[in-house]
């Protein structure tokens, strides 16, 4: 599909369905699946099969690029008992696997990678064991809960981030297109770059230098051990929500220094798990675009691609935004989760399954395994949408 043309000849921007480029690699439309936790790997951290025919399918409905969702580097810094671990060689086989179901379906994969550090996990547990953050600063984990968590050593510090390195190396062997490395959200390195969170007064806190140190050097780190041709992302937290946390302003400064190390794309976000509650209190975290102006910011500053995400639902919303030259491309979630048909439905104009539950069902599942209410029966059944080779009709069903 080419561009739209204006009445007077001239075109406004790319069209959702044109290609975008990604470092040395292409995506064949600028629609691409978000990282959203879906928790079906095995209890061992190795890859299940659910897992695979989940982002498969999600392939096989259109989308050109498929980010999976968090991928722990070690198990420090695994948060959920059902989350992929990318530590040793013997994950490769059900890494490998993955990549390739995605691949078969015609889309790119990359795969989310960090760590949870002070939100590490079993929260039931918290107090067993060290959870690793810049500092120890005592935060609420759950309502009537403070926990407190352990302040990283350098020697943390490094092997946390030569574990990031390795871990991305092996994804690549694997035969993923690349890796994004998860800054955001509240997880490790989000971390470092919060004020709130990060009281250190060694070289990786204090001032902006110091609190994205630890950021810069994973990044630094990722691309020295994958090499120049692999696509590299960051999900950036674009701004923390709170008086006194990370700024907008110091995210676009970051985001331009991510271009210079050789950062591809950006996937902005804002809020961390604990700031994301007023918003959803106020019911601003389900609204259309509710994180476009933060995202809008870092694109104007950096010439590499920035997807928008967040409440982006309607291809007509989706589309604008591409063709305006306002972001490069889209990332979906739940629109994806709720109809992996979606991007194809969106080419054709037929009507798109909606994501309309409250509270979501997604994120009340995510501990055993994903489920959506709005899935057809025979995939609330098998507890995932998987690739289904009977009729689009069936599925439709």
């Amino acid at each position: 599909m080419t561009s739209a043309t204006t009445t007077d000849g001239t075109s406004p921007g790319p069209d959702l369905f044109d290609p975008l480029p990604l470092g040395a690699a292409t995506c064949q439309n600028r629609i691409a699946l978000a990282p959203m936790t879906v928790a079906y790997a095995n209890p061992d951290g190795t890859v299940s099969d659910a897992e695979i025919e989940h982002y498969a399918r999600r392939a096989q409905g259109g989308v050109a690029l498929v980010i999976t969702e968090h991928f722990t580097v070690n198990e420090a810094g695994r948060q959920l008992p059902r989350q992929t671990v990318v530590d040793r060689e013997d994950k490769l086989p059900g890494l490998a696997a993955l990549a390739e179901a995605v691949h078969e379906e015609g889309a790119l994969i990359v795969a989310q990678i960090g760590h949870a550090g002070r939100y590490a996990g079993p929260w039931d547990r918290y107090e067993e064991r060290p959870r690793l953050a810049p500092s120890a600063v005592p935060f609420t984990l759950l309502p009537g809960r403070i926990v407190t968590p352990t302040e990283m050593t350098t020697t943390d510090i490094a092997r946390t981030v030569a574990d990031t390195a390795a871990a991305a190396s092996l994804l690549v062997r694997a035969g993923f297109d690349g890796v994004q490395l998860h800054a955001s959200q509240g997880f490790l390195p989000s971390q470092f770059l919060s004020p709130r969170m990060n009281h250190r007064t060694d070289d990786y806190g204090g001032d902006f230098e110091g609190r994205i140190r630890f950021t810069l050097e994973c990044v630094d780190a990722i691309r020295a051990a994958v090499g120049p041709t692999p696509v590299l992302g960051v999900q950036l937290l674009a701004d923390e929500a709170a008086h006194g946390g990370w700024s907008l302003y110091e995210a676009v400064e970051l985001a331009l220094r991510l271009e210079i190390l050789g950062v591809d794309f950006l996937l902005p976000s804002v809020t961390t798990f604990e700031t994301v509650r007023a918003l959803t209190q106020d019911g601003d975290a389900r609204r259309w675009g509710h994180q476009l102006g933060a995202t809008l910011a870092i694109a104007a500053a950096v010439s590499v691609p920035v997807l928008a995400n967040g409440g982006i639902s309607d291809p007509a919303h989706a589309r604008r935004l591409v063709s305006d030259g306002t972001i490069a491309g889209v990332a979906l979630a739940r629109p994806l989760l709720a109809d992996p048909d979606w991007a194809r439905k969106a080419a054709s104009g037929e009507e798109i399954r909606q994501c309309r539950c409250n509270p979501p069902q997604c994120l009340r599942t995510q501990l055993t395994g994903t489920v959506c209410a709005g899935w057809p029966d025979h995939a609330r059944t098998a507890g995932h949408w998987g690739r289904d080779h009977r009729t689009m009709q069936e599925n439709r069903s």
